[in-house]
């Protein structure tokens, strides 16, 4: 019996919810040791978490 089968998967979704889960955790590292963070250390932690988050999924030119 020889069964084929395809997967099509759902890119924007993987990525949408690696970024919506890295946002939420940058967020907080942002709140963790400062009540009151301002505007670039919210952008930064968040960003660096996006970024972080999406290396465990992609693979970019040049990652070997």
């Amino acid at each position: 019996m020889n069964l084929q089968a395809s997967i099509k998967i759902n890119t924007y979704k993987i990525i949408d919810d690696v970024i919506d889960r890295a946002v939420r955790y940058g967020y907080r590292r942002a709140c963790k040791y400062v009540d009151c963070p301002t505007e670039d250390q919210l952008i930064d932690e968040i960003h660096r978490a996006v970024m972080n988050e999406l290396c465990e999924v992609l693979k970019f030119d040049g990652d070997e």
